[in-house]
Parts: C-alpha cells; structure tokens; sequence
C-alpha cells in the first residue's frame, strides 16, 4: 500500500517535471541564434530537433565567412544573421588577443562578405540595402526566399561599424548606412518594422508613433513579433546611433522603444514570457534573453519599466528553475526509496525542502519514507503539515491514516 501511495506521487511529479520543457529549445554560439524553431498551428509548423549539440553545424568557408548546414534539403548555406553572428566572434578574439591575426582577417572578410551581398532596394525614395535569405526556412511553413530580418540587418550593420572602426575604410560605413535604411521602410513594402500598435496578436493600429522592428520580413508573411529579435535589434540600432549620430536612428530606436514599451505587458503571462505574438512561450534560454536584454536596454535607456519587466521574467524563471529542482530531488529520493535506501532518500526530501519547505509533495514523500522506517509519529506531523498547506492533498491524507493505523497497532 505504501508502495503504491509512493508511486502515484511520482506519476505527479514527473508531470510537473515535464511541463517546463515544452517549447524548449537550444541557445548557441554567440547570442540566440537565428529566427528560432517554433511551432503554431496554421501558418507555421515546427520540426522538433532532439540534437542539442549543433555546434558542429557551424562550418567557416575558405575565407572564414560562417556557413551553416542545415541538412536534409538545404545542405550548407550562407545564413546572413550566422555570418554576422560568425564575424562577431571574429572580432571578440581580436580584440582578446590583437596578435590573433586570423581572426582580424576573417573578420575584415566577414564584412566586406556584407558589403559585397547588401542587395539593394528602392522605396518612395528610399534607398537601402536587404541581406536577403535565399533557402527556404525549414522550420516555417510557407516562409520561402527571398525573406530578410530586422536582427540580421541590425547585426550586420554593427559588423560593419566595427570594421570602419578597425579600418577607416568608408566603404564599411556607407554599407552600413545603407543596410540602416531597411528601418525606415515598412515590412509589406519590403522593409523589416511594422508601423503601430499591436493589437489581438494579430492586426495593428497605426498610431505612428511606434515600430516593432520584425525579426521574420517578408511581404505577406504573418507577423511573429518575436520579442528577442525586437530588442536584440533596438540595442544594435542604438550603438549604431552613437557611432554615427544619424538623427534617423534615433528616431527609430525611440519609437522601436514604445512598441516595446507600450507591448511588453503581451508577452506576461504572469508565469512566464511569450517568446512572440503568435502564442508561443519562450524556451528557459530565451527567457534569460529577455531578462538580461530588457536589463541592457534598461541601463541604456533609464526606463524603469525595462528593469521590471526584467526582474519579473527573473522571478519567473527563479520559479520555474526552483520547481524543476524540486522535481529532480523528489524523483531522486522515490527511487532511492523504492530501492530500499531509505536514508539516502530522505537527504534528498531534505534538499528539496532546504529550496521550499511548504512543497507538499516533498512533504508526503519524505513523511512516506520515514513511515518505511517505522517513524510514524515523525511521518505524521510532516503529512499535517502538507494538509496545512492544502487541505485537498488526498495523497497525504490517505498516507497519514494509514501511518496513524500502523501507529495504533503497536499499541
């Protein structure tokens, strides 16, 4: 009888183990890598890729220019937000060792990569430049080439900031300039911002006063909002702002800022954050994007709604982190339990409960163990104390009278 209370608290907790890990997915090699795997129900579907380990998937060209193999139909190709991402790295080492001349010259190749590859474009007046995407997504249904990316975009042109930087060289800052100009035109005219207001996660009110800077472009397309992608962006036009102090860039740095700020309440769902506007929730390691970009920009930027919401999604993924500990200890100590190491066992109850002692399974299991070892009394009060706490815990109930049963029979 005992056993099988036992076991039925671990169906439970293993429920609650399991649950954080939906919609997880894996954040690798410089920042949150390109327009993530997701899932929706109509426009987009989702390949769940079991893989974590996707570094191998990196591969340099000859000339250090990062590609990416995404296998199966794809193969090997130029992703231009991993190209950036790529000349990123390029230029930390350089910086970390300047006798690292490699990494110079792959990074100087990284950007005269984006120079050579700006696209150009036209719009009512409007010259600019697009790092366009030429393979389909596999991730998305019906997202097919040519597409671009607020965060590509932005990425790129800090690249090129760099290299100016590095060089003086003006071909780098009038391809930046022109990469810029992609904020300044409207996603279905073949920018990356959305002019407006969010609204039911589905349509906008054009107030003009606010841009949501679009990490998935493309004319047509459902928009995703994706939140990492906005601010990843902000913050990259603001550097480039402070490079170059083009009154456009501030422009729309504030204005991306009041979409933010005006949307962020969206992406709460007081238990966690929405990694978009479609519906999903952000895996663990986005949301330590978001908290540590909602940071950033708050120092940037004073903005003390920035720093709550960062500390909010903080708490949330304290919880959520506390809980799937929790889960582990407990599942530990059944099948300590279970295999007649009983002690062993309750240590682990004991660290569970060292992170939350109100956790009311924790509670019964360790009562439940020490009821294996003929300690009723002590087993009791810990099922009180779960009963306490919730009044509706059946579980401990039902193994609180069968300990005062077993109590009695001594008598």
């Amino acid at each position: 009888m005992y056993r099988a209370a036992f076991n039925f608290s671990y169906r439970l907790t293993v429920l609650v183990m399991h649950t954080p890990k939906k919609n997880t997915f894996t954040v690798i090699f410089i920042i949150a890598a390109t327009i993530s795997l997701i899932q929706s129900a109509n426009n987009i579907t989702a390949e769940k890729d079991t893989n974590t380990n996707t570094s191998s998937a990196y591969i340099p060209d000859e000339k250090g220019i990062m590609m990416y193999d995404y296998g199966r139909n794809i193969g090997k190709v130029y992703n231009p937000l991993i190209i950036a991402q790529g000349g990123q790295k390029y230029h930390q080492d350089y910086l970390i060792d300047s006798n690292d001349n490699k990494s110079k010259e792959y990074f100087l190749n990284t950007a005269d990569w984006l120079v050579n590859h700006a696209e150009e474009k036209e719009f009512n007046g409007i010259r600019y430049s697009l790092w366009a995407y030429h393979f389909p997504w596999p991730f998305y249904k019906g997202l097919n080439p040519p597409y671009s990316s607020a965060l590509a975009q932005s990425a790129g042109i800090q690249i090129l900031i760099w290299a100016h930087s590095m060089t003086g060289d003006k071909r780098y800052l009038d391809a930046a300039d022109k990469a810029f100009g992609s904020f300044l035109v409207d996603y279905d005219k073949g920018g990356v911002i959305s002019e407006g207001e969010i609204k039911d996660n589905k349509s906008e009110v054009n107030t003009g006063n606010s841009i949501f800077l679009q990490e998935i472009a493309k004319p047509g397309y459902p928009k995703t909002y994706v939140l990492n992608g906005h601010i990843f962006s902000l913050i990259d036009i603001w550097n480039y702002y402070e490079y170059t102090h083009n009154e456009n860039a501030s422009i729309v740095f504030n204005k991306g800022l009041k979409a933010l700020k005006d949307n962020l309440w969206r992406y709460d769902t007081n238990k966690w954050s929405y990694y978009d506007q479609i519906g999903h929730l952000a895996s663990t390691g986005y949301q330590k994007i978001h908290v540590e970009q909602l940071a950033k920009l708050y120092r940037i930027t004073d903005e003390p709604l920035l720093k709550d919401y960062s500390d909010k999604f903080a708490r949330y993924l304290s919880v959520a982190q506390n809980t799937e500990n929790i889960t582990l200890l407990n599942n530990k100590g059944i099948s300590l339990a279970n295999i007649g190491k009983i002690n062993e066992s309750i240590m682990s109850f004991d660290k569970a409960l060292e992170i939350d002692p109100t956790n009311v399974a924790t509670l019964n299991n360790k009562g439940f163990a020490l009821a294996k070892l003929g300690k009723y009394n002590e087993s009791i009060a810990l099922y009180d104390k779960a009963l306490e706490i919730d009044p509706t815990y059946v579980l401990a109930l039902n193994n609180k009278n069968t300990a005062v049963k077993a109590l009695a029979s001594r008598a």
